[in-house]
């Protein structure tokens, strides 16, 4: 026993150690083929040899499982009475799959599911925590492990932890982080979430006084909105947007990305759910978001919503756009910190809400400069639709002094910016267009040239004064101080 224990802290602390022991297999199955007939602390410190060993690669692990015993030694260690002797196989079988999914399927069809579902029932935390972790790691790799987790059942079990008279905030946060894994995968797997009572129970969660409970759980709701409309309108009509409304604005420590998600792809989902987004206050809470100081990644996650939100129709475009988000999109884009992905996401969403927008007051005041070229083209790119058939908005773009502007960009020649200016410059008669820019015709100044000023036009031929005149003007203006001689007298 004090042997292997000697083995596991080398395993732990050097690599090269590590691979100098699973290199010595007949020492690894002597020691692992001898597990039945020991007691409890040696089993726990072959589990832990198992677990140092595997940490730093899969060739390792693979070793350990297929050619040294490692796999049903993990089963009679999972089998036994002792809780601790079990918590060291499970991990063990934490470190194996997190580094390959082949040896997470293999462990997985050996039978080791049942066994670690049944330290779910167990009373003691810690032995929940890894049965769980344990889970997550097979969960996250691929649909085919998810699925087999969910076939045992697990997710009944699991879901009993999100109840309101379940306390344990550890296993609450472990247990949606698992569901969330499962979830993401398929709309199966999403449906069998579903069946096995996640709702009311997760949108209880939002509400939670911990706020990693409720970002988790918000975390779950985004991957379940994605999979169909169906359950978007569930969720919906569960009071899901005020929940996780919620979660934005109780967020503190945590970043309320997932729930600016969910509320992304549930407004994806229809016209209809973008429009009951927008009859609550997701646009205040999303448009504060843009003005504050929060990460740059949540900024984006709150712009790529705000895309979602007004790609739908006109309708949604106009509330969009009359909550200021999209200067605030601007203001983001022109930010000299935020990454090269960021802004394609701002511009990105400008085209989406830009495109449906119909709206030309709210379309002109966006043009206050400064502005990039890349995000004035959709704005001049709808306006000139606009301009070709309203006189009166041809008449306030002259006024509000935007048709100058515009002439005063200098695109490339034959650009995409350039045609668009060709547009708006269409829909204005030349002359107006050219004495804006200042550049009048030369039919206008041949006219200049050949002008001659009437004489009653001719400016007054003031006679200038001589010296003495201004010198005897100048001391007489003045007037001298009471009982004083004057100084030009």
């Amino acid at each position: 026993m004090n042997a292997v224990l000697c083995l596991v802290r080398l395993a732990g602390n050097s690599e090269l150690c590590a691979k100098q022991i699973v290199c010595s297999k007949n020492l690894l199955s002597r020691l692992l083929g001898q597990l039945v007939k020991e007691n409890k602390y040696y089993k726990k410190n072959c589990m832990n040899l198992v677990k140092n060993l595997s940490k730093y690669s899969s060739a390792s692990s693979e070793i350990i499982i297929r050619e040294c015993g490692g796999i049903d030694a993990i089963l009679i260690c999972m089998k036994d009475f002792d809780s601790f002797v079990r918590e060291a196989a499970m991990q063990a079988i934490i470190c194996i799959t997190r580094l390959d999914v082949k040896l997470s399927q293999l462990i997985v069809d050996y039978g080791v599911l049942p066994q670690i579902v049944l330290c779910l029932k167990e009373q003691q935390q810690s032995l929940k925590l890894y049965a769980l972790s344990a889970l997550d790691e097979m969960a996250k790799n691929n649909e085919n492990l998810a699925i087999k987790i969910v076939d045992v059942p697990t997710l009944p079990h699991v879901i009993t932890f999100l109840t309101p008279n379940f306390n344990d905030k550890k296993v609450q946060k472990s247990a949606l982080i698992l569901i969330k894994n499962i979830v993401k995968h398929s709309l199966y797997l999403t449906e069998h979430a579903i069946e096995s009572n996640l709702f009311p129970e997760i949108l209880l969660l939002m509400a939670h006084s911990d706020e990693s409970i409720r970002n988790s759980s918000a975390k779950v709701i985004r991957e379940v909105v994605q999979h169909s409309v169906q359950i978007a309108q569930m969720v919906v009509n569960s009071g899901g947007i005020d929940k996780l409304l919620n979660v934005i604005s109780c967020s503190q420590e945590l970043s309320p990305n997932p729930a600016v998600h969910a509320l992304g792809y549930i407004a994806a989902m229809s016209p209809k759910l973008a429009s009951t987004i927008l009859q609550s206050q997701v646009l205040m809470h999303l448009t504060a978001i843009l003005k504050s100081d929060t990460d740059k990644l949540t900024k984006a996650g709150t712009v790529w919503t705000l895309g979602m939100i007004g790609q739908h129709s006109n309708e949604h475009a106009r509330s969009v756009c009359s909550c200021d988000a999209i200067s605030n999109i601007i203001n983001v884009y022109i930010d000299s910190s935020v990454e090269s992905e960021i802004r394609h996401k701002c511009i990105v969403a400008l085209e989406l809400i830009l495109k449906k927008c119909d709206d030309f007051n709210v379309l002109d005041g966006l043009l206050i400069p400064p502005i990039p070229d890349e995000i004035i083209i959709y704005i001049l790119e709808k306006l000139s639709k606009i301009l070709a058939t309203n006189p009166q908005a041809r008449r306030t773009f002259i006024t509000n002094g935007h048709l100058k502007m515009i002439q005063n960009i200098n695109p490339e020649m034959n650009s995409e910016l350039f045609q668009v200016i060709k547009e708006i410059n269409c829909c204005f008669p030349d002359d107006i267009v050219q004495m804006v820019a200042g550049d009048f015709p030369e039919t206008f100044m041949k006219t200049v040239d050949k002008y001659v000023p009437q004489s009653e036009c001719l400016f007054f031929n003031r006679q200038l004064k001589s010296d003495e005149q201004l010198q005897k003007s100048y001391s007489t203006s003045k007037t001298p101080l009471s009982g004083e001689e004057s100084f030009y007298k």
